[in-house]
């Protein structure tokens, strides 16, 4: 099994919970992600995190704070083991392109960071929104977070 990680980044501005997104600038068709990629072998699940996050948008683990880890599950038709995590972030512009490197297949792509709102019928690419009730931040949802 293929290990991969995925990384919800938020913020807070105006009382809203909001998650930075990216779309590919040159293949648009493959709607809008948030920074993923595969766990490399005896590499730690958290310092894939990092090192993927810091891949697709350059940010550095200085930029983000880990929240937590929102999910792990198995996915046995395509015979992977994703990690959610839930990161945190403050002083970002509010829109950036930024150059893809690494090793991957998607180095040398240009993909364009913004924010979104939560809660406003974001639809992720490839499912990537699955998790993202699992968040706690005022998506108007309750939850086991929340006791009343």
């Amino acid at each position: 099994m293929k290990h991969k990680v995925l990384a919800y980044i938020t913020r807070r501005r105006n009382g809203r919970t909001q998650l930075l997104v990216f779309t590919h600038r040159d293949f648009p068709e493959a709607g809008v992600q948030v920074p993923a990629g595969t766990v490399e072998p005896d590499e730690p699940v958290e310092a894939a995190l990092f090192r993927e996050v810091h891949e697709e948008s350059g940010l550095t683990p200085e930029q983000v704070r880990l929240v937590a880890q929102v999910a792990e599950f198995a996915d046995q038709a395509w015979g992977t083991v994703r990690h959610v995590f839930h990161l945190d972030a403050d002083d970002l512009p509010e829109a950036w392109a930024h150059t893809v490197h690494g090793a991957g297949e998607d180095a040398g792509m240009v993909f364009n960071y913004y924010w979104v709102s939560l809660g406003q019928g974001l639809e992720l690419a490839g499912a990537q929104g699955r998790f993202l009730d699992r968040l706690d931040g005022g998506q108007g949802h309750d939850d086991a977070h929340h006791r009343h």
